[in-house]
């Protein structure tokens, strides 16, 4: 239960069917088994499988139904044949393919149990998880986040090692605007589940939306560690390490300055692709925390390539080391792409920036995904702008620049890592504080901190900004909190010594 509260999902599977093996006739460890192949928050079931787990107790509902001693082992088993469709109130015994439909017929059956033994942490931490099933993928549902969020508090103020409560509240506030309502269980998470590589992940999905780097490193470099250790000890691959947390420690690095050490988690990931997968390690990866092989998904090769390109494209940007893609000629993703053009862009290369803004063109107008395709809109309109000004055109470029910030607007705050990588706001201010117009600058740089607080450059732009005006106090104030961010930073860099100069 531990570990299935934890989504360790593999590892739960195995300590199931071992319950299974010592008591054959438990009927909650062939419950907890089918659980297993149900990864709601990743998108993700094995019907097949789970209906496979279940009918090793017995072969049918009613049967199985006979096998629980208690009413209440048979309400959970009820719930779950509800959630693979083997019962009535939802599609039929053949119908899979309504896994929505499915989802709201367990999360209302996870209601009646939780009201009927209101006592019972788990179910009324599984009610919280199932509510949180039922928001549709790419979408965010306010209302019944903040439900499944208060449930799950409820429960962790009563019992404060749960740590399902902890993890299905930190979950449920992880929109980008509540990400303070899960400091608790931020704090708490951690530190009650220290071999989970993906609780000791959980809490930068706090601390990162907060910038509040130290913690958000401190989380996922404990994290990845955990995870490599795993392997280590079960003689995995690579491929089976927990890279999506590898990938948020890589932009956290970046906040912090520390570029030397983004470098070596990239390193990471090229050693690992080049140690290779096997066809059933390959899958795609959404967001994933590590490979979960029962089920037939994780980080194969194309998804580690690609997150390695959005780790190459995303140190560019921020380091502004244009020379890293002098002579790039191809990118494995959109991401890189984009920094393709903004380097080329930044080394004169007009030729070469020109090929990259005329793929964004391309791209956007196939990508299938609306989410996606607005962000890379927004990227094509500031690399348009920023090619705009790089031939003399300064009134195009502000309008293009203007234009992408306005859009980035209408999308909510970022759950983590910004996306565009390079955000507009934060673009805009810095084109125009480079064309004169600091005032306006200092109000686009606020807006990028109110998306993202504490983001290293747009501190430092705002400083900046300040400067320009002869506001000493307020950019002596912006460039010291730069300086609390990289207070760990490579040392040489430019920016350290003019910060400190802002600061002084």
């Amino acid at each position: 239960m531990l570990l299935l509260h934890s989504f360790e999902y593999d590892d739960a599977i195995a300590a199931f069917r071992e319950a299974q093996r010592l008591a054959p006739g438990f009927a909650m460890a062939y419950w907890g088994e089918a659980m297993c192949f149900n990864q709601p928050l990743w998108r993700n079931e094995d019907v097949a499988k789970a209906r496979a787990a279940l009918s090793k107790l017995a072969p049918t509902p009613v049967e199985r139904q006979a096998k629980a001693p208690t009413a209440r082992e048979k309400a959970y088993l009820d719930a779950v044949e509800r959630l693979y469709g083997l019962r009535g109130g939802g599609p039929g015994v053949n119908d899979v393919g309504t896994q929505a439909l499915r989802d709201l017929a367990y999360a209302d059956r996870m209601a009646d149990l939780s009201r009927q033994y209101p006592q019972d942490d788990e179910a009324a931490a599984f009610y919280a998880l199932a509510l949180l099933a039922t928001i549709p993928e790419n979408e965010r549902n306010v209302a019944v986040s903040r439900k499944a969020g208060a449930i799950a508090l409820a429960v962790l103020k009563k019992n404060p090692d749960h740590p399902g409560a902890a993890h299905y509240a930190l979950h449920a506030f992880d929109d980008g605007e509540h990400a303070a309502m899960g400091l608790q269980a931020a704090r708490t998470y951690a530190r009650i589940a220290p071999a989970s590589s993906h609780a000791l992940h959980m809490p930068s999905h706090v601390f990162l939306p907060l910038g509040m780097w130290d913690e958000a490193v401190a989380s996922d470099e404990h994290s990845f560690a955990v995870s490599v250790d795993r392997v280590k000890r079960l003689k995995l691959s690579m491929a089976q390490a927990d890279f999506h947390s590898l990938s948020w420690l890589h932009y956290e690095y970046l906040q912090q300055g520390r570029f030397s050490k983004a470098r070596e988690t990239m390193q990471t990931v090229q050693k690992a692709l080049a140690e290779g997968t096997s066809p059933a390690e390959a899958g795609r990866h959404d967001d994933m925390h590590h490979v979960e092989s029962e089920i037939g998904r994780g980080f194969g090769p194309l998804s580690l390539k690609n997150e390695l390109a959005s780790m190459k494209a995303r140190l560019v940007v921020e380091s502004g080391v244009w020379a890293d893609m002098k002579g790039q000629g191809s990118f494995d993703n959109i991401e890189e792409l984009f920094a393709l053009g903004m380097a080329s862009i930044g080394l004169g290369d007009a030729a070469r920036a020109d090929a990259a803004l005329e793929h964004m063109q391309t791209a956007v107008t196939v990508i299938p995904e609306r989410d996606a395709r607005e962000v890379a809109e927004i990227m094509r309109i500031e690399l348009d702008g920023l090619s705009r000004l790089s031939r003399g055109d300064r009134a195009g470029a502000l309008a293009a620049l203007a234009q992408a910030a306005a859009a980035e607007s209408k999308r909510p705050r970022p759950i983590a890592r910004p996306y565009p990588i390079k955000p507009a706001h934060e673009f805009y201010g810095e084109i125009l504080l480079g064309t004169g117009d600091a005032a306006k600058a200092v109000t686009e740089f606020q807006a990028a901190l109110s998306r993202s607080p504490r983001r290293a450059l747009s501190l430092l732009g705002l400083a900046r900004a300040y400067e320009v005006q002869g506001r000493r106090a307020d950019a002596q104030r912006a460039a010291k909190a730069f300086l609390q961010v990289w207070h760990l930073a490579d040392a040489g860099r430019p920016e350290l010594a003019e910060a400190k100069a802002l600061a002084r």
